[in-house]
């Protein structure tokens, strides 16, 4: 899941990260596209070191843990806490506190924290999880790179980057995309070999994500009212259209389960959401996020894709709407 910037200051950090709760395992049409929305999130509750458990069916909150009363980690570090598979249909969620250099091991059973992984690297961003289940991918705004994680072999591998990384999608045949707002480009590494290629995006990209069937990316601009739509298709990668969107502050972007729509988010004084149409390339709606000065740091949907959430960064206030442009509604979870 992503880090976003805003104002050079990475965001994702003081959100935590979005994680998601264990559900069976995912069949092989959703592996090969995109995975099946889960029926639980997590996210930070701020001021405090602890993260609340949200509940698509019942729209509650339903438990709170205390990230404090994790145990110390092993000796032998990260050869020894639990590992995978985790995210989709996996048992584990890899949790990275705020200001923290490791990563927390939540037991998604019980939602109990059961042990910790150092980091070689400081100031990681947020973690992405692949689609098997098996990999995490973890930026590093201080250091300049990007960690990979097998969660199997229990290893650690650092990839230097050309710019601070920020938000990471998984596109096809083993690359990730990772957005760099200081370099104004789009770095695609090839994970197996840590091979970088750069792509001019515009200026200050934040926020990415790959269409289910892998052909396109969008990427959210800060500073610039513009989507990027980039075919993923093309060897090499090329920018397909530049979408003129009515906000900046872009933050947070997301591809619907089924394809169809991109949902990009704006930040702060322009606390909106733009919905894009995957076939025509263009604006299909903007709609308005109240009040106005939220920060949107993450969109998801429900199981049966038939409600988004956008999850408000340092509040506990959530912004619902019924795909593609129903009215969003914001509402807080509960007072912290």
């Amino acid at each position: 899941m992503g880090c976003f910037l805003t104002n050079g200051i990475p965001a994702g950090i003081a959100l935590a990260i979005l994680s998601l709760a264990a559900r069976p395992s995912p069949s092989v049409a959703e592996t090969a596209s995109s995975p099946r929305p889960p029926s639980k999130i997590l996210f930070e509750v701020p001021n405090t070191d602890s993260i609340a458990v949200f509940d698509f069916e019942t729209r509650r909150v339903i438990r709170r843990i205390d990230l404090g009363s994790e145990p110390a980690p092993p000796d032998e570090g990260a050869r020894e806490a639990p590992a995978g598979p985790s995210g989709f249909g996996g048992r584990y969620v890899y949790w990275i506190r705020h200001n923290g250099n490791e990563l927390s091991v939540i037991d998604t059973t019980d939602y109990r924290v059961v042990g910790r992984i150092p980091l070689r690297e400081k100031g990681p961003g947020s973690v992405t999880v692949a689609r098997d289940g098996q990999t995490l991918y973890i930026p590093h705004y201080q250091a300049k790179v990007l960690t990979t994680f097998d969660l199997k072999e229990k290893k650690q591998r650092v990839i230097p980057l050309p710019g601070f990384p920020g938000d990471i999608a998984i596109a096809p045949r083993g690359t990730l995309l990772v957005t760099s707002r200081d370099s104004n480009q789009l770095f695609a590494v090839d994970e197996a070999t840590g091979r970088i290629r750069a792509f001019e995006v515009g200026r200050n990209p934040v926020g990415v994500a790959v269409t289910p069937d892998g052909s396109q990316a969008y990427v959210s601009h800060d500073t610039e009212a513009v989507v990027v739509a980039i075919d993923l298709t093309a060897d090499p990668y090329r920018i397909a259209k530049r979408i003129k969107v009515e906000g900046t502050g872009g933050s947070a972007v997301a591809a619907e389960p089924d394809g169809k729509y991109v949902y990009v988010a704006h930040c702060c004084a322009n606390s909106s959401l733009t919905v894009i149409s995957v076939e025509t390339m263009s604006v299909t709606c903007e709609l308005s996020l109240a009040p106005k000065g939220l920060d949107p740091a993450r969109i998801v949907f429900s199981p049966g894709g038939d409600e988004a959430l956008v999850l408000n960064s340092r509040s506990m206030n959530i912004s619902s709407f019924r795909p593609p442009c129903g009215k969003p509604v914001t509402e807080n979870l509960f007072d912290p």
